[in-house]
Parts: C-alpha cells; structure tokens; sequence
C-alpha cells in the first residue's frame, strides 16, 4: 500500500488543552491540498487522557504513545519512524492552522527540489508576528547571532532563505530528515530544530520561511520557558558547530550588539 505523500506529526506532553482546536484545523487544511495525507498523534508518556479525542477524530488521526518523554525531537523521531511519507511536517499542538492553504503553499515551496525544509509565518493569539519563527541566515546580526547559538529575527513579507524556522510548524523531505540523521536527541528542549535545520543546510538542502500563509501559535506552551534548560541547549549547540575560541568571538560580539539594539 503507498503510503501517504504527507504526513502531519503532532508530539502531545500534557497539552490535551489545546489538542482538539489543533487537530480540527489541519484537518480542514489538509482537505484543501490534493496531496494524500494523514495525522499521526503521539502521547510523550504525559499522562494526559486522550481517549475523548482519539474517539472524535477516529478515522482521520493516527494515535501512538511512549512510556517516558525523551523530548520534543525524541518523540518526533519516534513517529517519523512509524511512517513512509516522502514529507514530514511537524506541528505543535499549541497551533492553529488558521490559513488553510497552508500545506499547499509549503509542499509548492518544496516543489523546488533544492529546498528541503519550509515553515510559515507564525501569529501569536494577539495577532502579532512571533518573533522565533525564524532564523535569518544573510547579513553581520545574522552570522553573529548564529555564531553564538542565538538567532536574529527580522519581520518578513516575502518569502526568503532563512537559517531556520519553527519546529512547531516545519515541513522537511523525509530524504533530508533521515539524511541529516533526525533531530539530535541530546536537545531535551530548545535549539533542535536550529540544529537540524543547520545540518541540512550544511548538507546542501535550502530552507525557506514563507510568510505568505500563516498559522496561529500560542507558544510556551509545548516547551514552557526554562532558562536553565535554554542555557544547556545554548551551550550544547555552540561546543556542537563552533570551536572554543571562535565561539568566545562569536559572544563576546553578541554582547556588543545586542547591548546596542
């Protein structure tokens, strides 16, 4: 049996909350592509119950469970594993797909067989552009940001080459996915998708953020902020891509700037 073209990836740890309104909106978005495509759910051993839910999208979703949350990338590894489709999207179950057109405008983004990974721009429930949907690649903040396992975001209108976007709404070829060797598990919570992206990107793949279509996200709350847990992915990411004294640079250069934004 072939399998579907997409499938849509949706990692819950207890974000039952949110999971119905998530779930009820790509369905709709999906029914506006022609690409064959399915939903697979996974329960990163929350504890959450969601047999409410299994049982009022039986038949359009796909429902998995793990014993023990390994994290964000760990989890979606686990149902990246246990699908063929040639195209990955991840989304957070804090998301709203409020544009639906926006699976078509990604996998037409991804028709251009040099780009591997495509996001959208991101709202918040304010309606404000969300300001870690993306990574911009070109210019001096850019590189300096990135060089010190940070990032530099800009609002964008057009869609554009970018460092990377958002884990909690990227489409990737599977090929890249698999290639690239997965999200890095060692990233318990913030920075993997900038690692993987980052991977890609060194192995040829584009990625592309296209605020053309949108989605709405309220963030914080699939990875609630933790300033200890941001330091150790900060540190893990930096002694990961970059040598000790060109990351000293690279920070000692940060500082600078941001200091004067």
């Amino acid at each position: 049996m072939r399998p579907p073209d997409l499938t849509v990836q949706v990692v819950n740890y207890r974000t039952l909350d949110y999971l119905g309104d998530c779930l009820g909106s790509l369905i709709a978005a999906l029914a506006a592509t022609p690409a064959s495509s399915r939903i697979a759910v996974l329960d990163n051993g929350s504890g959450d119950d969601l047999a409410g839910v299994a049982a009022e999208f039986a038949g359009a979703v796909d429902f998995h469970e793990v014993d023990e949350n390994r994290g964000f990338g760990a989890g979606h590894n686990v149902l990246a594993a246990r699908n063929d489709s040639p195209m990955i999207c991840m989304v957070n179950p804090d998301v709203v797909a409020t544009h639906t057109a926006v699976f078509a405008r990604l996998l037409d983004a991804l028709g251009d067989p040099g780009v591997a990974v495509a996001g959208p721009l991101l709202r918040t429930t304010a309606g404000e552009p969300q300001r870690f949907d993306h990574g911009e690649l070109r210019g001096v903040r850019a590189r300096v940001a990135l060089g010190a396992g940070h990032a530099h975001w800009q609002p964008r209108t057009r869609r554009a080459e970018v460092a990377w976007v958002s884990g909690a709404f990227l489409l990737v070829r599977r090929a890249a996915f698999e290639a690239a060797g997965g999200f890095d598990e060692g990233f318990f919570l913030y920075k993997e998708e900038e690692d993987l992206c980052l991977r890609i990107r060194r192995a040829g793949g584009r990625v592309l953020y296209c605020p053309d279509v949108e989605a709405r996200h309220v963030g914080s709350v699939v990875a609630r902020r933790d300033p200890a847990q941001l330091e150790a992915s900060v540190a893990r990411f930096q002694a990961k891509h970059h040598g000790g004294s060109q990351r000293r640079i690279y920070d000692a250069v940060y500082r600078h700037l941001t200091r004067r934004i």
